[in-house]
């Protein structure tokens, strides 16, 4: 029995030391390599009731929808692919996501949801084809004229995946 309590509590104080000490893994520690693969989340968080034109959608983890739209790309690279995911399945009508770079919309690689499907759905893209320089921002715009059980707030969420080709 003390022997459990003894080595609990060395472990303890080994994973103190390390998160102290710097032996954790951390995000900051991350090194980019060429071909490295990064996804950029991105929400809202209700979509009824969209109209008047596309709207920008905020970088997940932000308190509202005009903080940070936008995502600085720190590597040059190309967008590889988009998912969405909705909080509830739409009734009709239609949602669009589109991808920007610097505020201006990548319609060729816009992503619906509709008839089918009507909650998900994914793309992916060739690399090379949607490219990006360092420092140009990544976002996304959302439209729609779907409509969702009025019992429902339906968030939507969409992730952007980059591939990263230039890295210094």
């Amino acid at each position: 029995m003390n022997f459990r309590k003894e080595l609990i509590w060395a472990l303890l104080v080994a994973l103190a030391f390390m998160a102290v000490f710097g032996f954790a893994p951390r995000l900051a520690d991350w090194d980019p390599k060429k071909d490295d693969m990064v996804a950029i989340p991105f929400y809202v968080a209700d979509a009824s009731g969209q109209a008047g034109g596309p709207a920008a959608m905020s970088v997940a983890g932000e308190a509202t929808a005009t903080d940070v739209s936008q995502m600085p790309m720190p590597f040059g690279g190309s967008l590889v692919g988009i998912s969405i995911q909705v909080e509830a399945a739409r009734t009709s009508g239609t949602l669009f996501i589109t991808p920007t770079v610097n505020t201006v919309p990548i319609t060729t690689a816009a992503l619906t949801i509709d008839d089918d499907p009507t909650q998900y759905n994914t793309t992916t893209f060739n690399r090379g084809v949607y490219t990006m320089t360092a420092d140009q921002r990544l976002g996304v715009v959302w439209d729609s004229s779907a409509t969702w059980d009025a019992s429902t707030t339906p968030s939507v969420h969409a992730t952007l995946w980059y591939h990263v080709e230039d890295v210094n």
